[in-house]
């Protein structure tokens, strides 16, 4: 199954432009996983206590997230790339099943300029939409980024 496209919240460029420095590679950045029953949009949500639909912890999956390690931010001509070279964020069922799920999303740890826990984005873990199904024991849900990075963000001249 493919992954739809990454997302990034609307807040996520005002919070760059007001000095919140949101997508900065030294942030520690967490990517959790949610049931169907979180309706994401670009402009509906803007920090982690927003997400209602977050998997509970228990069979390998740890509420609260994966931190991504290897976060790089490059800039190349007129475009930022964010991408995490780590080990991708992995959830591997043990106990019983991990249940099925939607939506990956990934948020900032921590307080920046006053915002808590500020989100960055979403994708879809199957772009049909569908929901992703649950994971049995021994299986491992892994996340990669594409080969391109995980957000491209183009910028005017």
């Amino acid at each position: 199954m493919a992954m739809g496209n990454f997302t990034l919240f609307d807040t996520v460029t005002l919070w760059e432009a007001d000095g919140t420095d949101l997508l900065k590679a030294s942030n520690t950045f967490k990517m959790v996983l949610t049931t169907s029953a979180q309706s994401l949009t670009a402009a509906g949500q803007s920090v982690y206590a927003d997400l209602t639909a977050e998997l509970t912890t228990g069979n390998g999956y740890t509420a609260g997230g994966v931190t991504l390690t290897g976060v790089t931010l490059t800039r190349s001509g007129g475009t930022t790339t964010f991408n995490f070279t780590g080990p991708s964020p992995d959830w591997t069922a043990s106990g019983g099943n991990i249940a099925a799920w939607r939506w990956a999303v990934i948020y900032v740890s921590g307080t920046l300029n006053g915002h808590v826990n500020p989100l960055v984005g979403f994708v879809l873990g199957d772009a049909t939409p569908a929901d992703v199904p649950a994971t049995v024991p021994p299986n491992t849900i892994q996340i990669l980024p594409g080969g391109s990075g995980l957000i491209a963000i183009t910028h005017s001249p």
